[in-house]
């Protein structure tokens, strides 16, 4: 293979790449990345709802996993409620808050 089509050269070597193409080809190199959701335990999940349920109590703060295609992302902060209806948890921090799915969550830990 050349070493026009290996790494950064693809872009370098091609004078005549059109826009659509090159987010055609990011857009493929995105599909590849994607993740899929790990499945957690029984255990893991009593360890979860107990952070929460501490850091609602107590007002301690926590750090949320949460589960996303491509990158997961963290929320730090406090719980201050927990809709069981929607099965959504409120996690303030110094920034705002953000409600948080059950769904999503990957792990919940205690700072």
């Amino acid at each position: 293979m050349s070493k026009k089509l290996q790494g950064n050269g693809i872009w370098e070597s091609s004078r005549m790449m059109l826009p659509q193409h090159r987010e055609r080809i990011i857009e493929n190199q995105k599909l590849h990345k994607k993740k899929t959701k790990p499945i957690i335990h029984e255990d893991e999940w009593e360890l979860i709802f107990q952070n929460i349920n501490l850091s609602l109590s107590e007002h301690e703060s926590i750090s949320v996993i949460i589960f996303g295609e491509y990158e997961y992302s963290e929320v730090n902060g406090v719980v201050t409620s927990v809709s069981q209806i929607q099965r959504k948890f409120k996690v303030e921090s110094d920034c705002g808050f953000e409600w948080v799915d059950f769904n999503e969550i990957i792990s919940v830990k205690v700072q």
